[in-house]
């Protein structure tokens, strides 16, 4: 994306732009200077609307979680075949290079991400902290660069820190990987002091989210110590992650289901949430407008002249995307975790059988079913499909189980056994799994395990692989043709991390950076 075109936010910007020539570059007619725009309510809102909107741009690369699942031992990429949205695939073989191919896949999350930061920084600049509306638009835009920064870091290491107005000489050089987390943190840390008294950050009463999607202080926290538990910073994770906790305003759904039920939007246990509309006749063309095309990607890959809807009253097919693997299946087996295993996978045999005992029986052709279960968490609900393309389902990116286990670990690694077990229990008892008695390394080793378990194909389990260490040996590639951790890329040789798009390094005059390492 080039960063020197994006001067001038467009505000409320809620249909999605592909990045180019025209971004911003002209003050559209009747449209006020930046310096004077961000003033009031409205142009607040405005600005902040056209700022999360990216967020909604999660299908093909530009998914919060798909990276982090079919690259890990929870899913495979599926699809139609091995050349379907190819950014996927590759990285799912270990095969990833720097120049892709028409899907730009690894282009596509790289803008997304940088668009929501560079469409944040006029309203840090711009509005006045000193009002109600200003502090919240300025506190929204901090949690946003956090949230931005941080699929980032994860995803391609060291990048550069922008935080003023790009001109059209603006260039720049990647900050250190301790210098990215800093700012991080210092984005996070700003949005959580702001908030308070009806100023920056909304927060939670009653345990319902105030606004329409917009994040609130638990998001901000929840993100702070995730941060700091990358960085192994555990009293800081502790300390913040308890905030969460002692605020009363989150907590487990009893019914592990209704945390990925599209009616139940903004739950307990949610944390922070995408929004999508639940407006209809959404056509092809217009695919990226807001509604969620991530669960069209996502369901059960069977096509023929008559089915859509499965006989089961619950599915939708779609594109087979994300489909878990047998290893994650067999983990669900051997932990004895029905619960969490059916809310999470559903198998093309349980999906046939249904076919088959229809009145009449359905003939089904799967297409491309490498391991014989698709993605339940994320798939079209019946109910809530909009279009071929389009589904009225919000996508929960933050969750309060994270947290607790979260929690689990940080207190685990800082030697308190006790409050580590305690957190641990809370989110296995929920799918009625026998409490655990083990202490240090082994009970760390039981924290991964409910890790994995409890936030399948929800896209941390790569990133959880690689800083835990545990990458080259839980990635070991278990299908045909492919390499693994050990041997391909992303891997041991480019330390887990993805390549900077070619584009944005040779195309481009707005970075001045190398490549990342083995690519």
């Amino acid at each position: 994306m080039k960063i020197k075109n994006i001067i001038t936010v467009l505000c409320g910007l809620l249909i999605l732009n592909s990045c180019n020539e025209d971004d911003l570059t002209i003050l559209p007619d009747g449209r006020e200077l930046d310096a004077t725009f961000y003033q009031t309510d409205e142009q607040i809102i405005q600005a902040l609307n056209g700022a999360y909107d990216p967020l909604q741009h999660i299908i093909w690369g530009g998914s919060t979680f798909l990276w982090g699942s079919v690259t890990s031992d929870d899913a495979v990429a599926g699809g139609e075949n091995e050349s379907d949205q190819r950014g996927y695939q590759v990285a799912d073989l270990f095969i990833t290079t720097a120049i892709e191919d028409d899907d730009q896949n690894l282009e596509t999350f790289w803008t997304v991400m940088w668009r929501m930061n560079t469409r944040c920084n006029p309203i840090i600049i711009y509005a006045n902290p000193e009002s109600v509306s200003g502090s919240k638009g300025i506190a929204n835009a901090y949690f946003l660069k956090g949230f931005a920064y941080f699929n980032m870091v994860r995803m391609f290491g060291k990048l550069p820190i922008v935080d003023d107005i790009p001109s059209i000489d603006s260039k720049y050089s990647r900050a250190t990987l301790a210098e990215t987390w800093d700012a991080i943190e210092r984005y996070l840390t700003t949005a959580i002091d702001m908030t308070g008294g009806g100023y920056g950050l909304d927060v939670r009463v009653n345990q319902n989210d105030p606004t329409n999607g917009y994040a609130t202080l638990g998001s901000a926290q929840m993100l702070l110590g995730k941060v700091y538990l990358y960085r192994e910073k555990y009293s800081e994770a502790i300390d913040v992650l308890e905030d969460i906790v002692e605020s009363g305003q989150y907590d487990l759904e009893a019914n592990y289901a209704d945390i990925f039920d599209p009616g139940n939007t903004h739950g307990i246990e949610s944390v922070f949430e995408i929004n999508f509309t639940t407006q209809g006749n959404q056509s092809w063309d217009n695919r990226l407008n807001n509604g969620n095309a991530i669960a069209t990607l996502s369901s059960p890959r069977a096509f023929t002249n008559v089915i859509r809807e499965f006989p089961d009253g619950i599915h939708y097919s779609g594109w087979g995307f994300n489909q878990p693997t047998q290893k994650l299946v067999q983990a669900f087996d051997d932990m004895g975790d029905d619960i969490r295993k059916y809310v999470s996978t559903i198998s093309t045999d349980t999906l046939q059988y249904q076919c088959d005992t229809a009145n009449p029986p359905l003939e089904t052709i799967w297409q491309n079913s490498v391991t014989g279960y698709w993605d339940n968490k994320h798939c079209t609900k019946v109910g809530y499909r909009l279009s071929d393309t389009q589904v009225a389902m919000n996508v929960v990116a933050m969750r309060y189980a994270d947290v607790l286990l979260m929690l689990a670990e940080a207190y685990n690694r800082s030697n308190q056994d006790g409050p580590a077990r305690d957190y641990l229990n809370e989110v296995r008892e929920r799918v009625d799994l026998d409490l655990v008695s083990s202490s240090e390394d082994a009970l760390f080793e039981d924290i991964k395990k409910e890790r994995q378990l409890e936030l399948c194909l929800e896209g941390d389990r790569y990133f959880d692989l690689v800083r835990w260490g545990d990458a080259a040996e839980e990635l070991t590639g278990d299908y045909e043709l492919s390499l693994s951790y050990s041997t391909g890329r992303p891997g041991v040789s480019t330390n887990g991390l993805f390549p900077i798009p070619y584009d944005e390094i040779v195309n481009y005059g707005d970075f001045d950076f190398e490549q990342n390492p083995d690519y």
